[in-house]
């Protein structure tokens, strides 16, 4: 009885362990489009995009400093088509 009851205990782990990973990655997906974004508008002004005030922009960059790196690479990265259209709604 003690065995069956642990090999349901670690199926169950396992079933939410699964659900948990995938609401992990759709939450890091998330953040990272959000980012991308709020960077966008930030650097608007240096891509000739005028949306924001060149002081704000200016003011908001320390903040991104330490985000810059992981942004431009995860921008200058090739895409497929097809990798994004799961995502596609």
């Amino acid at each position: 009885m003690g065995r069956a009851r642990r090999l349901l205990q670690i199926l169950k782990e396992i079933v939410w362990g699964l659900f948990f990973y995938d609401l992990y990655n759709e939450n890091m997906k998330m953040r990272f489009r959000y980012n991308d974004a709020v960077n966008l508008l930030v650097f608007s002004e240096q891509l000739g995009i005028p949306l924001m005030n060149a002081y704000v922009s200016m003011r908001l960059l320390p903040y991104f400093v330490g985000d810059l790196e992981g942004w431009k690479r995860r921008e200058m990265r090739e895409r497929e088509v097809l990798e994004e259209a799961p995502d596609l709604h």
